[in-house]
């Protein structure tokens, strides 16, 4: 019934999108009848338009029209109807579903060419750097002969250095093709710049993303983060690591798989104390060893070497479980890293403190539009329009699927199940049916592609440490006789084209080794196969040892002794065992999605307070990076505001040598004065004297620089320290914050308001300590000048 009903609102929906498709195919012989010089000319013609007031809406049905055209004259591509329509939706700000194989890298050119036309800017933004190089490479000479500019959001040697103004150059462009990770760290990055000139980003206008679901459902936790100093190390990872090897699982310790918890026993409390001869374990004293020994569990228990991530030329490199592509740079936090490479026995890396960072999810809000394209957004409608006020269009095929989804293979054991696989490969071989197996994990995957070779098969297999050759080897995926072996990355993005004779033998045979955590993904991989209307075939092998159902699922099935001495074709043969089976897995893969949809909303209320608390302060950033006047901002009331409350609080206590000692380590270096008597008589009259001091340590330091436009660089760059050393901590205290919320956290919604709470006081005493460290600043900072009269500052 759901079904029937979400069909009629979509059809309704693209009730709407044809009137306005209607308009465009009118143009179309209008457009076909330009010469190149006055189909090139609409562009300038547009943007007169909009200068006079129209709106993008407005000039929709002709803009589209002239790309349409012009795609026809400079790629040999003419985007079809059904890619009209789903460029019609990303322009409105949704979300098109559109198979794969329906062009949905051609599709974005039309939406793309209308925003850009605003000079506003507008981004593709995709999940790697091939597909953004090759999608870049593929469609710049349209936008170049309709005249906008285009760019590559980045360059491709990771060693690079970028060159003064070059980041702007890339940034200046009409339309950018850029990767979410590389966008998010550039946001970053601009926001640390300590001067206009430093800046590159422009506002954030336009992002169209491609496989959206996969960067704004499945990676919306991950947070981008760039890392600062080093926090001082713990030294008992290895000593930690040593004791949770002694302890016994449910006696010492318990694990629930669902949540990902693990924790000590009471018996494991008391091996603890005997262990490390602590009496009371949980004194304040002990928190570290506590907090290790925690970690050292965690690492041990719940990540796992090639599935949550791989040892690669001495390093730990994390995986990103739902594509099972590789997330290099990222590192978990609060020790849990440093913990797993203690596991690892490799050098343990130094934990570092966090100067900034970002989800996708916040990423993307701060565009004033953002849409995107992906094969399986419909089953997360839901979700993306309670985060993003999306909704979900679903774009007819061009031409009908021919695919066929067969019903699961349904088995006891893995073992039987494999061996069902195994026989099932031999026989597509044979007939030379191309075969795309796909493993959750990377371990499966190579056991496959071993049990291949062994049995004179070549094949190619995909998994995360070769993900370089990743398109390569899924476009050859799809000619006679040929057989990959991949993880569910897959080779999103990448077409697999049939060889001819292909077809007659029924097209791509997709098999697929487990039900995966999200539903989303099981379709994903299925459209591997049966691209534009060719013939394919997928079919899932399930059993009650899959992952999903071990984590997920709760069934005693696998004990019971008749089932087990059955033999698996008969058991396979079996409605009703089939039916038991199916159900158990289904309800397991729904639990497991209900958990993602939990953990993203959960993760989505820890950064509301991240996210308001970066917005005010990058505001105030970019406010003094503008400032042209610096007596627009009351300097001498700050520093009086700064003495007040140092003097307020220490009233009692204050005498001249304490004044003096804050003297020298707030106000100034060489004060050699006396502190007569009177002032400290009252309050006010120490006031007066801090601040007259101030003056005195400003005035010589202007002296010094002796040039207005340096001395106000100076103020500026003072401000801007204070500001960002404040964040920093406060960023680094957030994060430490989530994690020992996460930790203790009972009722979830309590923890959050703890956050909430806890958040809001650092925020203010962060507030307080930026304004006495702008003061601090101004006062002890000493100015040398270097080559070309450079001005050096030397910040206390």
């Amino acid at each position: 019934m759901a079904n029937v009903m979400q069909q009629t609102v979509n059809r309704m929906r693209l009730k709407s999108l044809e009137k306005t498709l209607r308009k465009i195919n009118q143009l179309s012989d209008t457009m076909a009848e330009k010469t190149d010089a006055e189909l090139q000319k609409q562009t300038a013609i547009f943007k007169a338009a909009l200068e006079n007031g129209k709106s993008l809406d407005d000039i929709l049905p002709q803009a589209y029209a002239t790309a349409r055209e012009a795609s026809k004259r400079v790629l040999g591509m003419y985007p079809k109807d059904v890619q009209v329509l789903g460029a019609i939706v990303l322009h409105e700000g949704n979300i098109a579903e559109m198979q794969t194989g329906e062009g949905k890298t051609l599709t974005a050119t039309l939406p793309l060419y209308l925003n850009a036309l605003s000079g506003q800017g507008a981004f593709l933004v995709t999940t790697n750097d091939y597909l953004a190089e090759r999608d870049y490479e593929e469609m710049c000479p349209l936008y170049e002969w309709l005249g906008l500019t285009t760019s590559l959001g980045f360059i491709g040697d990771p060693d690079y250095e970028y060159q003064p103004g070059e980041k702007q150059a890339i940034y200046k462009a009409d339309i950018i093709y850029t990767t979410n990770g590389r966008l998010g760290f550039d946001y970053l990055i601009d926001n640390l710049a300590d001067s206009l000139e430093g800046k590159f980003m422009p506002d954030l206008n336009y992002a169209l993303i491609d496989e959206i679901d996969s960067i704004i459902l499945d990676a919306a936790q991950t947070p981008l983060v760039i890392s600062g100093a080093p926090r001082v190390q713990s030294n008992l990872f290895e000593i930690t690591k040593q004791f949770v090897q002694t302890l016994e699982k449910d006696r010492d310790f318990k694990i629930d798989e669902r949540k990902k918890e693990v924790w000590l026993t009471s018996k494991g409390i008391e091996a603890t104390r005997a262990y490390f001869n602590v009496p009371d374990l949980y004194e304040a004293r002990h928190l570290d060893l506590v907090r290790n020994i925690n970690l050292a569990l965690r690492a041990r228990y719940l990540f796992e070497a090639d599935i949550d991530y791989y040892v690669l030329k001495g390093e730990i490199v994390l995986i990103d479980r739902i594509t099972g592509r590789l997330l290099p740079g990222t590192k978990l936090q609060s020790g849990l890293h440093q913990a797993i490479e203690a596991k690892e026995d490799i050098e343990i890396t130094n934990d570092m403190s966090i100067m900034a960072t970002i989800t996708f999810q916040n990423l993307f809000k701060q565009f004033h539009q953002f849409s995107g394209m992906t094969g399986t957004a419909k089953q997360g409608e839901k979700e993306l329009n309670d985060l993003y006020s999306k909704i979900v269009v679903q774009i007819p095929t061009d031409k009908p699927v021919q695919r066929e989804d067969y019903k699961d293979r349904v088995f006891m054991t893995i073992e039987e199940k494999n061996k069902a696989l195994m026989q099932r490969l031999l026989e597509l071989y044979h007939s030379k049916r191309p075969v795309l197996l796909i493993t959750r994990t990377a371990e499966a995957a190579e056991q496959f592609s071993m049990f291949l070779f062994q049995n004179n098969i070549p094949n190619n297999l995909l998994i995360a440490q070769n993900a370089a050759k990743e398109a390569q080897m899924i476009a050859e995926a799809g000619q006679l006789g040929a057989v990959t072996v991949a993880t569910s990355m897959a080779g999103r993005g990448t077409d697999i084209k049939l060889e001819q004779g292909v077809a007659e033998l029924g097209g791509l045979a997709v098999l697929i080794h487990e039900h995966m955590d999200n539903s989303r993904v099981d379709r994903q991989l299925r459209g591997r196969s049966g691209r534009q209307g060719d013939p394919g075939s997928s079919q899932i092998y399930i059993s009650l040892e899959d992952y999903v159902v071990k984590r997920w699922g709760n069934t005693h099935l696998l004990d019971n002794e008749k089932l087990r001495q059955q033999d698996a074709s008969e058991l396979e043969q079996s409605p009703l065992f089939r039916h038991k089976v199916s159900k158990i897995v289904h309800k397991a893969q729904q639990i497991s999605e209900e958990q993602g949809i939990a953990a993203r909303e959960m993760a989505n209320e820890y950064e509301k307070s991240i996210s308001i608390q970066r917005k005010l302060i990058y505001k105030e950033r970019n406010k003094i990076l503008a400032l042209n006047d610096f007596s627009q901002f009351d300097i001498e009331h700050m520093a009086e505001d700064v003495y007040r409350q140092f003097v307020k609080e220490h009233w009692d206590q204050l005498d001249a040598n304490r004044l003096r000692a804050y003297i020298y380590k707030n106000v100034s270096f060489d004060f050699k004065g006396d502190i007569e008597e009177k002032t400290l008589e009252n309050q006010e009259t120490a006031i007066e004297f801090l601040v007259r001091l101030f003056q005195s340590q400003k005035r010589k330091t202007a002296e010094t620089i002796n040039d207005a436009e340096m001395y106000h660089e100076f103020l500026q760059k003072c401000v801007l320290k204070a500001i960002d050393q404040g964040w920093i901590r406060q960023v680094d205290h957030l994060q430490q914050l989530k994690a020992s919320v996460n930790n203790r956290q009972n009722g979830q919604r309590n923890a959050i308001f703890e956050y909430h709470r806890a958040a809001l006081e650092s925020y203010e005493t962060m507030g307080e300590e930026i304004k006495q460290n702008i003061i601090r600043n101004i006062s002890l900072s000493m100015v040398t000048f270097g080559q070309k009269d450079a001005m050096i500052i030397h910040f206390p």
